[in-house]
């Protein structure tokens, strides 16, 4: 799957980030509405954010497991830079993987923030 901001957003304390505009969604795993993608089947999985916040403010988002932060991502506090993070991640049937805002600016902004995964292997 892999999805973006349609707009700019607005996110409280630990919202999950709903990446509403999906350019791919083979098997429906992403869940626009939630922000959550539920693992189709049980495998090795790849996920990327990528995040921008407003103007020149730093912003904190986590990529998510099942509700534990796995891995934060800052936007740099610069305007116009973006910052990306990468995970491989053993994943069961029915996990949820998700990104939320951990800290500090609340404002991102909009199509430069994506969310995306893909199943690499089967064999874990």
């Amino acid at each position: 799957f892999s999805a973006i901001l349609s707009n700019d957003t607005h996110l409280g304390n630990d919202d999950a980030i709903k990446y509403n505009n999906v350019l791919t969604n083979l098997g429906n795993g992403y869940d626009k509405w939630c922000g959550h993608f539920v693992v189709p089947t049980k495998g090795l999985y790849v996920f990327s954010c990528t995040v921008m916040a407003t103007n020149a403010n730093t912003i904190t988002l986590g990529i998510i497991k099942n509700g534990q932060s796995v891995l934060p991502v800052s936007s740099a506090n610069t305007p116009w830079e973006s910052s990306t993070r990468v995970v491989v991640l053993a994943m069961d049937k029915g996990d949820r993987v998700w990104v939320r805002r951990l800290a500090h600016d609340r404002n991102i902004q909009g199509h430069y923030n994506s969310f995306s995964g893909y199943l690499i292997s089967t064999e874990t």
